[in-house]
């Protein structure tokens, strides 16, 4: 037969169960104040979180419920992994070390400064496009806010030059000695690596410039 004891501790009623058979009794937790160690609990839902991290949320669930315009859906379709490490290989050769050394004169060493091959910044790009001086332009697909490069694909196929949409600000900002840029333009190579950009420059054209009629008509699917 089984004796029930009860009694009180402050508001909690402790139930004792004394039994010959059973040997190890159990010990219900009371989680009051001043009693038991309450569980461990996930709490992300009350975290206060940054501004910059609810932005980003909301516009992930906003571009998901509305058909996004072509020229800003454009900017999902990046360039695939293996050609991006093929194109930032190359690009690391004339990659901009530092600022220009202001003591240098002499015009052979001017010539050979890397920092005339790639360019850097909206401006200077635009320029070298407007002109046809650009081999190619690559363009950040996290510019926030999109409309500084949303008219910059348009203005490469007007001029026909070839673009291309890789991931992300902060590589292509590597390459100029910056945090982060929105979009880079080569102007000048040299002789050794003259067979490398072509592939690189068909690549881009086939991939971007020539399918761009074909994508507007698929635009935000």
């Amino acid at each position: 037969m089984l004796k029930n004891k009860k009694f009180t501790i402050g508001r909690s009623v402790i139930v004792e169960q004394k039994s010959k058979t059973v040997e190890f009794q159990a010990h219900p937790r009371f989680f009051g104040i001043g009693q038991d160690i309450q569980p461990k609990k996930d709490l992300s839902r009350f975290v206060k979180w940054p501004a910059y991290i609810k932005i980003q949320r909301q516009r992930r669930i906003f571009f998901q419920k509305l058909k996004v315009p072509f020229s800003i859906s454009q900017f999902t379709r990046v360039l695939d992994k293996n050609m991006s490490k093929q194109v930032f290989q190359l690009l690391s050769k004339y990659k901009i070390e530092g600022k220009i050394n202001k003591e240098i004169d002499s015009t052979e060493n001017k010539k050979n400064q890397k920092s005339l091959f790639l360019k850097h910044g909206i401006e200077s790009v635009s320029s070298l496009v407007e002109k046809k001086k650009a081999l190619f332009v690559l363009i950040a697909h996290d510019v926030n806010p999109i409309e500084c490069v949303v008219w910059l694909p348009s203005l490469c196929l007007e001029m026909n030059i070839p673009f291309c949409i890789i991931k992300n600000k902060s590589k292509l900002g590597k390459l100029v000695n910056r945090k982060k840029t929105s979009c880079i333009s080569m102007s000048f190579i040299s002789g050794k690596h003259k067979e490398e950009i072509k592939k690189i420059i068909n690549c881009f054209r086939s991939n971007f410039n020539n399918r761009y009629e074909d994508a507007k008509k698929r635009w935000g699917k």
